[in-house]
């Protein structure tokens, strides 16, 4: 079989190219025939993927803030050949820097903001921004703070730019923005759709992971619809916008940029549409599938794709969560079987560390069912 393997990273275990790699090797052992593709979909692994096709790419490292404000060290990819950064927003303001004793209203995307202006400084024409993975809700302010943007309370009072912000929000002065953004093409790479507010917004739905508590969630997504309010003059935000606890809204329209799949940026960059033309299977992947997957997750984007060229998929994920009715709906994008890799019952910690062994397990496994006869 001609097989394309274009794995999720799975977030503290496994990159995508690691993944692929183990993957590649049981198949064609095998006997098959495989191409690999490192993938990413906006998330965590993003600047990865977009910078492994890219010969003369180099790794820029910046001293920058966490969420917490705390000082620490980034990294994010340049092209200079393109004149283009790609940033992963977890690279300075990811969960990986969450802890119990910050909040998420005290937090910051204020880290990505100084790795942007480090690309600017570096003469970058377009960035691209990679929006999944962040310990945020602050709707940007942070980042755009960074970049020159000021935001005031009613007292007149500039605020530092962090989640507690959005409900003091009165006035925005945007006059001293940094002047290079507008020559500088921005791209929000999304993994999610959901809008800024709402039931389906970034506090209610992310909320919860980044450590706002159910009875929190409420009083906060009022405070986000309040700064939409200030800054817009209305009460409806787009698709994307509550990417990365808003900073899809800021991007959009604080800096003018544009919000796109990072999915489908990454498919079409890499051709694999081409390559789906020749495929007789396409085994792609994720740390944990579930509901957020159909919003535009990199499995059912991929699986889309290879429905549409009649190529079954595969889908190997550290957990599945979800009903009869979840199976269902992922069945009904492409893809024919979700396979655990996880064997027993273990911590996430545990996991996590046998994440490699796991995989390789449950793709031989699969593979002996595939090849019955």
């Amino acid at each position: 079989m001609n097989i394309i393997i274009a794995m999720d990273s799975m977030k503290s275990a496994l990159t995508s190219e690691a993944a692929n790699r183990i993957i590649a090797d049981i198949v064609t052992t095998r006997g098959h025939h495989a191409l690999s593709f490192t993938m990413a979909d906006g998330g965590e692994g993003t600047a990865e993927a977009f910078m492994s096709g890219q010969s003369d790419g180099e790794w820029c490292h910046v001293v920058t803030v966490s969420p917490a404000f705390k000082k620490i060290e980034a990294k994010y990819g340049w092209v200079p050949t393109e004149k283009t950064a790609y940033i992963d927003v977890s690279a300075a303001s990811g969960i990986q820097y969450a802890s119990a004793d910050t909040h998420p209203l005290n937090r910051t995307s204020a880290g990505t903001g100084h790795l942007m202006r480090d690309a600017l400084d570096k003469g970058a024409q377009k960035i691209v921004l990679g929006l999944g993975g962040s310990a945020t809700i602050d709707g940007g302010i942070g980042l755009v703070t960074v970049l020159g943007g000021q935001f005031f309370n009613r007292r007149g009072e500039r605020l530092q730019g962090c989640g507690a912000d959005l409900g003091e929000v009165a006035y925005i002065d945007l006059s001293l923005l940094d002047k290079r953004l507008a020559n500088t093409t921005i791209i929000g790479a999304s993994d999610v759709t959901n809008p800024l507010i709402g039931e389906n917004g970034a506090m209610r739905v992310f909320g919860a992971q980044k450590g706002l508590l159910p009875d929190e969630e409420i009083a906060y997504d009022e405070a986000m619809q309040h700064y939409l309010e200030v800054a817009t003059g209305a009460l409806t935000s787009e698709a994307g916008d509550g990417a990365a606890g808003g900073i899809g809204f800021a991007l959009r329209f604080f800096l003018k940029g544009q919000l796109q799949s990072g999915a489908t940026m990454l498919v079409e960059a890499n051709q694999l549409q081409e390559a789906l033309e020749i495929a007789d299977l396409l085994i792609t992947g994720e740390g944990r599938m579930d509901s957020q997957s159909l919003m535009g997750k990199l499995p059912i984007t991929l699986a889309r794709q290879a429905k549409a060229a009649k190529v079954p998929v595969i889908a190997f994920v550290g957990g599945f969560e979800g009903d009869v009715a979840a199976v269902a709906a992922v069945a009904a994008e492409g893809i024919r079987a979700v396979v655990p890799i996880v064997q027993g019952p273990v911590t996430i910690t545990e996991a996590i560390s046998a994440a490699a062994t796991n995989l390789a397990a449950a793709v031989e496994r699969t593979f002996i069912l595939l090849e019955w006869e």
